[in-house]
């Protein structure tokens, strides 16, 4: 069996953003427990140089256009610039989710025949479609996710493992019996 780039990104990034939206609930419950300022946990990160918890969700909605963009060769919206608060993080992960739903998979089938050209900050050259999405699409994506999720675990919030793999119902119509 294979499968398509369609398989292999969009489901897959719908499935993020849900853990995602998740995700954001426990902060804001945590908050609560905790008797914390409203939105305290979004400024919060695992190191000074890195994005803070609410970042990693504006980064990661922005990285998701900008990504299917390319691999659709339609030119990248510009960046949102999300403000951090639950509601607009909320609201922007609905937006992607909702672009990504319209996603056709024709409009990406031939994606990973193509090359891709990356610039700084990450990398700098040319890229077959298979290794753009194997080693960076995903991976990056991936990274904004367990970042939310070592932010929140640092601050003791109890997640764990089957956060961070989400709703783990069958999605397909295939009989495994």
């Amino acid at each position: 069996m294979s499968f398509s780039v369609y398989d292999i990104t969009v489901p897959v990034m719908v499935h993020g953003l849900d853990v995602m939206d998740d995700y954001l609930d426990h902060a804001h419950a945590f908050e609560c427990m905790r008797g914390l300022e409203p939105g305290t946990i979004l400024g919060e990160r695992l190191a000074s140089d890195m994005l803070s918890f609410g970042e990693q969700f504006s980064v990661s909605c922005n990285k998701v256009d900008a990504h299917m963009a390319k691999l659709m060769k339609r030119e990248a919206p510009a960046p949102c610039n999300t403000p951090m608060t639950y509601s607009a993080l909320k609201g922007r992960l609905l937006e992607t989710r909702g672009f990504l739903q319209k996603v056709q998979p024709d409009e990406v089938a031939v994606a990973q025949s193509r090359t891709y050209e990356l610039t700084p900050p990450i990398v700098r050259g040319w890229f077959g479609g298979d290794d753009y999405i194997r080693h960076l699409v995903l991976p990056d994506f991936f990274f904004h996710i367990s970042m939310a999720h070592a932010i929140l675990r640092h601050l003791g919030v109890k997640i764990g493992k089957r956060n961070y793999l989400g709703n783990l119902s069958q999605q397909s119509d295939a009989d495994y019996s």
